[in-house]
């Protein structure tokens, strides 16, 4: 989703909060999809929860969505019921949805509203992003200089700069490239591309980000503008992420940097960072080699429940060892009984290894911390879709050749125990090692 339609998708959506017609009433999210992840955040803004997640989707029914289970909307939505509030983001089937919720009786604007860019706005739309490609070409002229090349990262993933990262060098040597500009849409971003010793970075927003990669299709700029991304918003290599095998990586490999399988990655260069380390290590009381590093927090529909957390760390400390979550924003909070710790990108690989063991939700942290000579568990969603295959076949850092020791897991709400006996197997296992 680009960052346009997200923020068509927000003003649409506070427009209706705005109006009180939320008060009183269950959220329903109609479809389980990203933009679901993006609507939550919008309605946790303002105070407000998802009741519900409904899908026509036989594949996705009893399967979890933003911590819910989701069902069938007939099941959830008859008989008629006046409580409910049903949002729907969906391009290709929303006048169908529109159809089947008037049949049982909802009225939209009244009981469901669309958070899709409307068509009557065509003429306005096409005016808009006309602009924006002038503006684009104004800014590529501005950042760069004759015979210089412009990588442009899109999205704010951390673990796609450090995938970036991993091919760059090489990437520059084979084309001859000696002048470029590299261009990311946040700080974090940027500290990753210095792990690797990128030069040239320029942090700009959203959308001018968008504007240059767009600019590229349009123009056919390949050779002066790289798009660093396994598959942007409307090209259609999207659809083929998870295909016969075709991970993380391997989109990266094949489709951003037109490698073979014997380009080799050529991991970011290690900087001394114990002096820090130990001083974040006496301030929050933690012990090395003896100390789990919590990482509960993703920009996925993957989500576990506080609870599961807990167990963790109730379980860890009785083995002896000292917890922290990592917090890097101040909208993330520690797990219960734990420390918030924030270190640096470029520390983290470190700190882990320090620590001696990870437990996280599969983000971009993972990408980087992969090479860390730590414990290391990451946590999937079991029967969860991504494009082609499911979010660990996609995402898997042993299926993409990052790492050969972490224990990844697939985690449902029903296998909660089974995974949490997984987790504590693998710390006794530890114990009798250290």
């Amino acid at each position: 989703m680009d960052n346009y339609t997200k923020a068509i998708l927000k003003k649409k959506l506070t427009k209706v909060i705005d109006k009180g017609m939320l008060e009183k009433k269950r959220i329903v999210l109609f479809g389980a999809a990203i933009t679901s992840k993006e609507i939550k955040n919008c309605l946790t803004e303002h105070g407000y929860s998802p009741f519900a997640v409904v899908d026509n989707d036989p594949r996705k029914i009893g399967k979890e969505c933003l911590g819910l289970t989701i069902c069938k909307p007939e099941k959830l939505l008859l008989p008629f019921d006046n409580s409910y509030v049903i949002f729907i983001h969906s391009i290709k089937f929303y006048k169908e949805m529109f159809f089947q919720l008037e049949e049982m009786g909802y009225k939209k604007n009244k009981h469901f509203f669309s958070l899709n860019i409307d068509i009557d706005d065509s003429l306005k739309i096409f005016g808009y992003y006309t602009l924006r490609r002038i503006r684009a070409m104004y800014y590529y002229l501005r950042f760069t200089k004759k015979n210089c090349a412009m990588f442009v990262a899109p999205y704010t993933g951390i673990g796609d700069i450090y995938l970036a990262g991993l091919f760059f060098k090489e990437y520059l040597k084979r084309n001859n490239i000696s002048e470029y500009v590299f261009v990311v849409v946040n700080g974090a971003c940027k500290k990753v591309a210095e792990m690797f010793g990128i030069e040239n970075i320029m942090v700009t927003t959203f959308k001018t980000a968008e504007d240059l990669t767009q600019l590229n299709k349009s123009l056919r700029m390949q050779r002066k503008i790289i798009t660093l991304n396994d598959g942007w918003a409307t090209d259609p290599i999207q659809w083929i992420r998870g295909y016969k095998g075709l991970d993380f990586a391997k989109m990266f490999r094949y489709f951003v940097f037109d490698f073979d399988d014997n380009v080799q990655y050529e991991l970011p260069p290690r900087k001394d960072w114990q002096s820090q380390i130990d001083e974040l290590f006496k301030k929050h009381n933690l012990l090395k080699g003896k100390t789990i590093v919590l990482s509960p927090y993703s920009n996925t529909l993957f989500e576990l429940p506080d609870d599961f957390w807990e167990s963790i760390v109730e379980h860890c400390k009785q083995l002896g060892y000292s917890v922290c979550t990592n917090c890097a924003t101040k909208n993330e909070k520690p797990v219960k009984g734990t420390e918030a710790v924030f270190f640096p990108l470029g520390m983290s690989i470190d700190f882990v290894e320090v620590a001696g063991c990870f437990i996280g939700i599969r983000s971009g942290l993972c990408d980087i911390i992969s090479s860390a000579k730590a414990k290391k568990i990451i946590l999937y969603e079991k029967d969860g879709f991504f494009y082609k295959s499911s979010p660990y076949e996609y995402f898997s850092l042993k299926n993409m050749g990052l790492c050969d020791d972490a224990v990844e897991l697939e985690y449902r709400n029903d296998l909660k125990e089974q995974v949490l006996s997984k987790i504590s197997s693998v710390m006794i296992e530890r114990e009798t090692l250290i």
